[in-house]
């Protein structure tokens, strides 16, 4: 073999040698959603990206946070493997589990002595409105659609306490006067305060966060009926990851201390990661397929 030829060997030899080792070296990041607290974005923001850095040096991989995303982007993400960990209410873990194979990862217990159901709520101020009978006729008001606290358990509650019909109780005319979605459950809960809903279906914990940050004055609010428990929001991951490195994740999620984390995003430094209530995710199933939401 000629000089030539034999550093034009060596010269290839090296270049896929490097190649091979850099794909080695590749580690493909997990992509965790994180959605922010409605009531307090800034620290909600600042606690998630601590907890995507925690989780990649317990991983020893990296891990990317991904923000301000919708469960409709999340779910579309996860179903392209463009997200691998999301954060979801009950009723979108259920919502995901139908178009991509997921796992309940950890459940997040909300604070002791905290509201865990779905409230029906007016103006203190009206006389005409004190159980879920009054609100025939009414303006009503709901989160959105796929809000498990704002829609899907009040709407249950409503179907199965007064023998409505699920497919027609959305329509202006059939029971409510007219019905609205608002956006979010801060934006009902001003809605009755400006007049502009006559009542609501919230989540109850979030009337009690409006009043410990001195937004609204909970006395000037009737809460007329209470639904089911509503069961906490968990993590989720794609099925399709390596089976160890899932149970790595949860194991992080479990093992996860960082009191300042839970009382920045959750209000409350003493709560931590459970494992998930598969009973009331059971339940979950059964109320949206008796609403027809499956």
């Amino acid at each position: 073999m000629s000089k030539k030829n034999l550093c034009t060997v060596l010269l290839l030899s090296a270049i896929i040698l490097l190649a091979g080792c850099g794909q080695e070296d590749t580690v493909t990041p997990i992509r965790i959603g994180l959605t922010i607290d409605e009531s307090n974005q800034i620290a909600g923001e600042a606690a998630s990206r601590a907890l995507a850095q925690a989780m990649e040096d317990f991983l020893g991989i990296p891990v990317e946070p991904v923000l301000d995303i919708t469960y409709l982007m999340g779910i579309e993400a996860m179903r392209n493997g463009h997200l691998d960990i999301m954060l979801v209410s009950a009723f979108n873990y259920i919502r995901t589990s139908a178009v991509v194979d997921v796992e309940l990862l950890v459940t997040l217990p909300i604070r002791a002595g905290t509201n865990n159901n779905s409230v029906f709520i007016t103006s203190a101020s009206r006389d005409d409105i004190n159980t879920i009978h009054d609100l025939q006729g009414k303006t009503f008001a709901f989160v959105d659609a796929v809000s498990t606290t704002g829609f899907v358990f009040p709407k249950y509650y409503l179907v199965s306490e007064l023998g409505l019909n699920p497919d027609l109780i959305m329509h202006s005319g059939y029971f409510f006067d007219t019905i609205a979605f608002s956006g979010g459950h801060e934006a009902s809960v001003m809605g009755i305060n400006f007049g502009d809903f006559e009542a609501a279906a919230i989540g109850g914990i979030f009337l009690e966060n409006m009043e410990e940050r001195g937004l609204i004055n909970a006395a000037d609010f009737r809460v007329i009926a209470y639904t089911q428990p509503v069961p906490n929001p968990s993590y989720i991951v794609r099925s399709a990851l390596d089976q160890e490195l899932i149970e790595d994740i949860r194991e992080f999620f479990l093992n996860f201390n960082d009191s300042a984390y839970f009382a920045e995003n959750w209000s409350d430094g003493n709560i931590r990661f459970t494992q998930p209530d598969i009973e009331g995710y059971v339940y979950i199933r059964s109320v949206v397929s008796i609403l027809g939401l499956d």
